[in-house]
């Protein structure tokens, strides 16, 4: 299992914008590609208008060709892109591994 773990920092105000975004689009366009949502948390405390979110991809194969269909689609393209874009100060993504004992989401 491949997981891309994404911090973002948004502009002051904008995680209820973002959340929203993500609910209402995000979701159900990385679902039609076999992306899972493994974790999706924001800050209360210390470093705020932070989101955490982890995908899960089935291996590497699945990862790119996900990606690059999510990228593709004329929704994310169309919709969800120009709709989060402003929201977004800062991202940071990275490829984390689960330890043995980390529960992981079925694929």
């Amino acid at each position: 299992m491949i997981l891309d773990q994404r911090i973002y920092d948004l502009f002051p105000g904008k995680v209820p914008d973002y959340m929203a975004a993500v609910r209402e689009l995000a979701l159900p366009i990385r679902r039609k590609y076999g992306v899972i949502l493994a974790s999706w948390y924001y800050t209360e405390v210390g470093s705020l208008n932070r989101v955490y979110h982890t995908w899960a991809y089935r291996d590497w194969q699945h990862f790119g060709e996900a990606k690059e269909q999510v990228r593709n689609d004329p929704d994310w393209k169309g919709k969800y892109v120009p709709r989060v874009l402003p929201l977004i100060k800062r991202q940071r993504n990275q490829i984390v591994n689960a330890a043995e004992f980390s529960p992981v989401p079925s694929m």
